[in-house]
């Protein structure tokens, strides 16, 4: 299977997951909430290495690196560069994944003046969004150079 094919059924996968999330602390859904996470890194990964592919960079080897690392590696192409920070930051892909993946291992205190919310099905379909417009920016960038 190509990256591109591999990073589209990952999403459609996490998105599957999504659709059975119920967000009631229960074993079955936080392994869920896990598995999620799992196959959006994953696709975000195979995205990286399809991107790479399409450059036709064999100068650089990203296969043995994590999706950020990956992504961070991928900066040092001009036409990218601004598309992939912007995912970095505070409002970005990346910072929304890694928040919410956090989350899901912290216990929620509710006796803070200033919540430390959990995760919910809004900030998940946020993130997938979120993934799927970067992913259709990159794509429709790299089509047009």
């Amino acid at each position: 299977m190509q990256n591109r094919e591999l990073s589209n059924l990952y999403e459609d996968i996490a998105e599957d997951i999504l659709g059975a999330l119920v967000f009631d602390s229960s074993n079955e859904d936080n392994v869920n909430q896990l598995l999620f996470f799992s196959m959006l890194e994953n696709a975000v990964s195979c995205l990286a290495d399809d991107i790479i592919d399409s450059l036709k960079a064999s100068n650089i080897e990203i296969s043995n690196l994590n999706s950020v690392h990956k992504w961070i590696s991928l900066k040092q192409f001009q036409s990218l560069k601004n598309i992939i920070e912007q995912e970095f930051k505070d409002d970005g892909f990346f910072y929304l994944f890694e928040d919410a993946k956090n989350k899901l291992f912290k216990v929620v205190e509710v006796n803070l003046i200033l919540s430390n919310e959990a995760n919910s099905l809004k900030k998940f379909n946020l993130i997938l969004n979120k993934y799927k417009t970067f992913k259709d920016l990159l794509r429709k960038v790299l089509d047009e150079c």
